[in-house]
């Protein structure tokens, strides 16, 4: 079924820690519960994964979650989705070692090293099919410009097909895939970075 127009744009402001419980779901949503995976690892005996998220999305200052990095879409009073996204640092060879199962997306990353990177977008399921997301990739894309920045980027699954479409329709080209490297419960098939040019026509 095609989706509906909203009947009102979103609107967005910056997230604050009494927005955490809510960027912890969009976070695992986004990533397809590979960010509670994550959490998960770092857990202690009995703590809950999103426990940990909003730990380090509330507190971890200079963690590319944090909350300090992200936009809250809101509509009608609610909270409807958010996004999340940084500039992609070059790489080097002094970072931390990272888990196995991020290894393709920081292959994926190097590739675009520079540009304003979309590390997370959602809505809440309640909210789709109204033309929200590409609200969403519109504020990214303005922040992205307002930094000085001319290239927008994402990673999306290739088991994601809607998703997929909607990065087209908003004009995102299809640039690398490396193999989704699965662990329980998640998907499977590849990681597809894709690119977008966001600099001023005239």
């Amino acid at each position: 079924m095609a989706s509906q127009p909203a009947l009102s744009p979103i609107t967005f402001r910056s997230a604050t820690q009494e927005d955490c419980a809510h960027l912890v779901l969009f976070a695992d949503m986004a990533t397809r519960r590979l960010t509670s995976f994550l959490w998960s690892q770092m857990a202690a005996p009995g703590q809950s994964a999103f426990e940990v998220g909003r730990n380090v999305i509330r507190n971890a200052e200079g963690h590319f979650t944090h909350f300090a990095n992200w936009r809250v879409a809101g509509h009608q009073g609610q909270v409807v989705g958010a996004l999340d996204g940084y500039v992609i640092p070059e790489p080097s060879n002094s970072a931390l070692p990272a888990p196995d199962v991020v290894a393709p997306l920081n292959e994926l990353k190097n590739m675009t090293a520079g540009t304003w990177y979309i590390s997370a977008a959602a809505i809440y399921p309640e909210h789709q099919g109204k033309g929200f997301g590409s609200m969403l990739l519109a504020e990214a894309e303005s922040i992205a410009r307002s930094a000085g920045n001319n290239r927008l980027t994402l990673m999306v699954g290739s088991f994601n097909p809607g998703v997929y479409r909607l990065y087209q329709r908003c004009g995102f080209a299809e640039s690398a895939r490396r193999p989704f490297l699965v662990f329980p419960g998640s998907d499977e098939g590849e990681w597809i970075l894709m690119v977008k040019d966001v600099s001023l026509k005239f």
